[in-house]
């Protein structure tokens, strides 16, 4: 209909076809006359009688050619171009693989429109190749270069869209190098660009999402407090208007908690509960909507790494300031069988091949430092020390070491010192006299001693969490010998590179596990995205052109020639038709 509107001379004979029906319709439709006989008459036609059987219309073959005649008419009236077979461009299409391409009612998601919005662009336009590129956190081509759009199911049954975010401007980069300056790029999503300056040029984005109201899991975690678990949840309301939200935390078949929110349109709230430590892994539960992943999470119990800790001090004193530290952490195991931490004061490091060692060097010849002290922000022993204001005693004659990093000095003067060894184990040397010092009596002393012991925790196989967001990478560090993920749905991986330190990169929500030296490490992926839960954003707008005036001049070429040859054909038929009537007549 589109068109004809468009262009008047089209409009004007699409008038006629009904105006050339009526008249083969009405040309039947006699006046009555009254006669005093038939008796004369060579032809006698008998009315039909009425009733309630209905008559079929029979209209001559002329009318047929007639109306076919305007038909192709009405179709050169609107000037129809043949794209050259010379000119087709690649075509490399761009895929929103973020999981709000699933929002939506049953069958009727952004995805679903995006399949079917491309279906119909390729059945009315032929394009040299195509080539499809997943916008996921980083981008990824899939598949090669088809020439034939039947081959393109296969490859669109990949598109998941199951990423947490999507990099549409990295993705669109790697589309313009892979398809070269002739290429047309086409961006499916479910929004606008985020720039108001969009300008498009052999770029068409194509945003075919719709604004649902929307609440989600924004944020949750589970950690230690003290014997039990603190396990926060976040929960926000992404609409226009308020909403209330059911929130109910169950684990297995037992109902932990259940409230239910008040949220303003864009508020959010938090839940906070207590946990019993002893409690497996928990779920959180919202009511269904439109996005179903943001619905849900998961949380397992946080892990309580204790830390294995000799003290092999003589002096009684030291040895019981070393204990009541120690103790203060909460990290230090009630095993002291096989240390991964040994405390001394000898100059020898300790045996074992996984024991690190802490030598306490108090001297005699004592100097008091009032500071600046210098601090090795990105050191694991310098996070959340503040020294200032701290008298630091030592003996600092035997401190200099061409090998060991300084941790904490003062001015040029090191205080303590870690340095590792062939087998990747610490060293660390602490030079502090707490008789002549105030830092003992400070906050200070017992955190230095929780960052050495929490640095030791992180150093030992295994995961150092157990609850992860959808998106950032599970550091793992094995134990050695093989590594196999085990994913939620099922699947299973190996892993390369055993032996070192892993980041793995699970790609869907859900509980999975790695499997390495004989123990299995289980943890829980949840899909936490304020942006991607936020629908309010998504619309249905299409931008950008691809062709422009030159092109269309130098890439189509007009066919209203076939039009109007098809036209003088039908007139000839008809033409031959009206005369051979008119001869038998």
């Amino acid at each position: 209909m589109l068109p004809l509107l468009t262009y008047p001379l089209a409009l004007l004979a699409a008038a006629a076809l009904p105006t050339l029906a009526a008249i083969y319709i009405l040309r039947n439709k006699f006046r009555r006359r009254q006669v005093s006989s038939l008796l004369l008459w060579q032809f006698q036609i008998q009315s039909r009688e009425g009733g309630a059987k209905v008559q079929r219309l029979q209209l001559p073959l002329v009318f047929f050619l007639e109306l076919l005649a305007l038909a192709l008419l009405v179709c050169a009236a609107t000037g129809p171009r043949w794209q050259l077979p010379q000119t087709t461009r690649p075509l490399v299409v761009v895929l929103d693989d973020s999981l709000s391409m699933l929002a939506g009612r049953g069958n009727d998601t952004a995805r679903a429109r995006a399949v079917a919005a491309l279906d119909s662009l390729l059945k009315s336009r032929k394009f040299l190749s195509i080539r499809l590129v997943l916008a996921g956190p980083k981008p990824r081509v899939l598949g090669s270069p088809l020439a034939n759009a039947r081959d393109l199911p296969p490859l669109l049954a990949q598109w998941h869209c199951l990423a947490p975010t999507a990099s549409l401007d990295a993705a669109i980069s790697l589309a313009s190098d892979l398809g070269g300056p002739q290429a047309d790029l086409l961006v499916l999503t479910d929004h606008v660009p985020p720039n108001t300056g969009f300008s498009g040029g052999r770029l068409q984005w194509w945003g075919l999402g719709a604004p649902e109201p929307n609440l989600a899991f924004i944020n949750a975690a589970r950690t230690v407090h003290g014997d039990a678990d603190r396990c926060l949840l976040e929960v926000a309301n992404f609409s226009k208007t308020a909403s209330a939200a059911d929130v109910r935390v169950v684990s297995g078949s037992n109902l932990l908690h259940r409230s239910v929110l008040n949220l303003d349109a864009g508020a959010r709230q938090r839940v906070i509960l207590q946990l019993p430590a002893a409690i497996g892994p928990v779920e959180a539960v919202l009511p269904a909507d439109s996005l179903t992943a943001d619905n849900r999470v998961v949380l397992l119990p946080p892990p309580r790494r204790r830390v294995r800790v000799q003290v092999s001090v003589e002096d009684e004193s030291l040895r019981q300031l070393m204990q009541r530290t120690l103790d203060a952490t909460g990290l230090r195991s009630t095993v002291t069988a096989q240390p991964e931490i040994t405390i001394h004061t000898t100059r020898a490091a300790p045996a074992g091949t996984n024991t690190w060692g802490l030598r306490l060097v108090a001297g005699t010849n004592v100097t008091a430092f009032t500071g600046p002290f210098v601090l090795e922000g990105g050191h694991p022993l310098a996070r959340g020390l503040e020294l200032e204001g701290v008298l630091w005693a030592a003996d600092t004659s035997g401190s200099n070491s061409p090998v060991a990093m300084p941790v904490i000095s003062a001015g040029n003067t090191p205080l303590l010192l870690a340095q590792g060894d062939a087998l990747g184990r610490q060293q660390v040397t602490l030079l502090h006299s707490p008789a002549q010092s105030t830092l003992v009596n400070t906050p200070n002393w017992p955190v230095l001693f929780h960052n050495l012991l929490t640095w030791r925790a992180r150093e030992t196989p295994g995961l150092q969490e157990h609850n992860f967001r959808l998106g950032s990478d599970v550091p793992f560090r094995p134990p050695g010998g093989p590594v196999r993920m085990q994913r939620a749905d099922g699947s299973a991986k190996d892993v390369a590179q055993p032996g070192a330190n892993l980041l793995l990169e699970p790609e869907v929500t859900g509980l999975h596990a790695v499997i390495a030296g004989g123990v299995t490490n289980a943890f829980a992926v949840n899909f936490l995205s304020p942006e991607e839960s936020d629908l309010s954003r998504a619309t249905s707008q299409r931008l950008g052109q691809w062709e422009r005036p030159g092109d269309m001049r130098l890439e189509y070429t007009t066919v209203v020639w076939l039009f109007l040859l098809g036209t003088l054909v039908v007139m000839v038929a008809h033409l031959f038709l009206v005369t051979a009537a008119k001869g038998r007549v």
